[in-house]
């Protein structure tokens, strides 16, 4: 039944029948995990990537000034830590955040744009409202990752939202390390 709510979110969406922007009705395929996994991964790391670029793009253009501090001043975290320990506590973060969320919020879609938002807080705290920013649309992809596989087990869930996490982080840990 959840299964269904996710595609009805989306479906209605798209329609306009809830309100939510038009946008949502590219984003659809975030909600469809009857594909291949594979397929399904490379569709959410290549939004959340290209997002990623966008969104980083646009505030720099808009703040410049706020910039990010140099990633070659300091030693940057191990591989290990960003592909795969990282990905655990996240995940382990937006699953419990999804948990309270879902029972304040009336669809799928309002839930990870909320869980997004949370974690545009939190990064802006940590490190900048511009990482704020950034981090915020690759945050909703993995919440509405998150909430697409977990009516088929909560370990699809969270296997699917941390390996999606350790491809997105995968690019730029190789940035900064070279």
């Amino acid at each position: 039944m959840d299964s269904l709510r996710v595609h009805g979110d989306a479906q209605a969406a798209v329609h306009g029948g809830t309100g939510e922007h038009v946008v949502l009705k590219y984003l659809q395929f975030m909600t469809q995990t009857d594909v291949p996994r594979i397929l399904y991964l490379v569709k959410a790391f290549a939004a959340a990537v290209l997002g990623t670029i966008l969104v980083a793009t646009l505030t720099s253009l808009l703040m410049p000034e706020s910039a990010v501090p140099d990633a070659r001043d300091r030693t940057g975290p191990a591989m290990i830590g960003v592909l795969v320990i990282w990905p655990i506590l996240s995940t382990l973060v937006i699953w419990a955040l999804l948990a309270r969320l879902r029972r304040i919020t009336p669809t799928y879609w309002q839930a990870a744009g909320a869980s997004a938002l949370v974690f545009l807080v939190l990064f802006s705290i940590g490190a900048g409202l511009q990482s704020g920013l950034i981090f915020a649309w690759p945050y909703f992809l993995y919440s509405l990752t998150f909430l697409a596989w977990q009516p088929k087990s909560d370990a699809d869930a969270f296997i699917m939202t941390g390996l999606l996490q350790s491809a997105a982080m995968a690019l730029p840990a190789l940035i900064i390390s070279s």
